[in-house]
């Protein structure tokens, strides 16, 4: 490149839909005794990540031996 010269790209910027991330209320704490740990707005589940209950996902097609 000579010196003075300038490339660039252009396009538009990479976004989503522009549609704000979902949030479930500030101030929330984990709902299993004893835990004060305190639950992101973006979670919407009523336990922290140490205490929320197991969920098995379904497993279709796969035989488990």
């Amino acid at each position: 490149m000579t010196e003075g010269s300038e490339r660039s790209i252009q396009g538009t910027p990479f976004a989503g839909d522009g549609r704000p991330s979902r949030s479930f209320g500030k101030g929330r704490v984990c709902k299993e005794s004893g835990c004060g740990t305190r639950l992101s707005i973006y979670n919407r589940g009523k336990f922290c990540y140490l205490h929320e209950p197991m969920a098995v996902p379904r497993t279709r097609g796969k035989k488990i031996a």
